[in-house]
């Protein structure tokens, strides 16, 4: 059940961190699979196969308030950034947080099996993870 992404400058609490910090300990589970891409119609065209608990998240992201509107296609090369230098995450707030995992969920609409690699990467993981200290401080 997704609902409209918000405003980035609109306050996430910890009830709305809590429900997205629950999907951390499979995430970081050894060996999880996130699923990935499949040919599902005739014309061989990519649809998304992701674990129900990856749709759970998806959804958690949405009803949460952490896909927030905000120009996110401008904003590639920073993100790519923080792929490719995960220790910068360490300099984020929340804001930038949620514009990471806007950027990853609407990054994905356009380079199906995106989200998946990042997931199986780690990187939302690390996300999450950032996410949980910036909470806690």
């Amino acid at each position: 059940m997704k609902t409209c992404a918000r405003h980035e400058s609109d306050v996430v609490g910890q009830e709305q961190i809590a429900a997205l910090l629950a999907f951390l300990p499979e995430f970081e589970r050894e060996g999880f699979c996130p699923g990935g891409v499949v040919p599902l119609d005739e014309d061989g065209y990519p649809e998304e196969a992701f674990t129900q608990q990856v749709s759970r998240f998806l959804d958690a992201c949405y009803k949460n308030g952490f896909i927030v509107r905000f120009d996110w296609e401008r904003w590639d090369d920073e993100a790519r950034v923080y792929m490719s230098t995960p220790v910068r995450l360490q300099e984020t707030d929340l804001v930038l947080l949620r514009r990471l995992l806007t950027w990853h969920v609407r990054q994905n609409r356009f380079a199906r099996g995106h989200l998946a690699e990042m997931i199986a990467r780690g990187h939302v993981a690390a996300i999450l993870r950032r996410i949980r200290d910036v909470a806690s401080s």
